[in-house]
């Protein structure tokens, strides 16, 4: 699965006043501000498919929810650390944990961690799951940018990819989000599995729902590269993509 999409940097946009002295009296000056910074953004630990560096707040609570069948909860031990918990219809059961360590207000390195269960079918097929991820995010909690690199490990009682049982693979990513308009946020990622030649992201719009709801909408393009004895072809295709996601403080 996988093609490369695309990323988005961030401004920030500060204004200064100045007065003066002696008892002088201006008019006042009607200050404008921008619509885009208005809304706080609900959901800011992960873009459609990728994981940003940020973690939820002591205390708080996310539960998010992908094509339906996919649930998962996190929760925030710390304002450092997180923990989740992912359910699916198809058996899913994997804890994850990710710790971030803020360098600056808008440089942030994370490291997460997941064990458990990929899928268990009703033919007594089982997919046991590990994977690792690091990333760094620059910008802030409207509009950053991360890179990101991750490991995934599975073991299945069937073939999973290439007639294999066992699974091994890493991918680099490049994810972006920028808010476009009070509700509405881009978002943009590019993943290569460079074992398998695949290439793949997201591109689409988050939209927040009153202040702690967000419905994500876009396309996930996959694109493999397949190679023969002399030549090479390139196969591709790609899924909607549909989540929900709410955060409670």
């Amino acid at each position: 699965k996988q093609l490369l999409a695309l990323f988005l940097v961030t401004m920030l946009l500060s204004n200064f006043t100045f007065g003066q002295d002696d008892y002088v009296i201006e008019k006042p000056i009607e200050k404008k501000i921008s619509v885009t910074d208005s809304l706080p953004n609900p959901d800011f630990t992960n873009y459609f498919i990728n994981s940003a560096a940020f973690t939820l707040k002591e205390g708080t609570v996310r539960l998010s929810n992908s094509y339906i069948i996919y649930t998962k909860g996190s929760y925030g031990l710390t304002d450092n650390s997180t923990v989740s918990a992912s359910l699916s219809l198809l058996g899913t059961f994997i804890g994850s944990f990710k710790q971030q360590i803020a360098l600056t207000d808008e440089l942030k390195l994370g490291f997460s961690a997941s064990i458990g269960q990929l899928a268990a079918l009703p033919t007594d097929s089982i997919v046991y799951f590990a994977g690792a991820q690091s990333m760094v995010t620059l910008g802030d909690l409207q509009n950053n940018i991360t890179f990101g690199i991750s490991y995934y490990y599975a073991q299945s009682t069937f073939a999973l990819l290439a007639e294999e049982k066992t699974l091994f693979l890493s991918n680099f990513y490049i994810a972006g989000q920028k808010q476009i308009a009070r509700r509405v946020y881009l978002i943009a990622e590019g993943m290569y599995f460079g074992s398998y030649s695949i290439f793949s992201g997201s591109i689409g719009t988050k939209i927040i729902i009153k202040r702690n709801m967000t419905l994500g909408l876009g396309f996930i393009p996959i694109a493999q590269r397949q190679y023969g004895i002399s030549s090479s072809r390139l196969e591709t295709g790609g899924l909607p993509y549909l989540s929900f996601r709410m955060l409670f403080d």
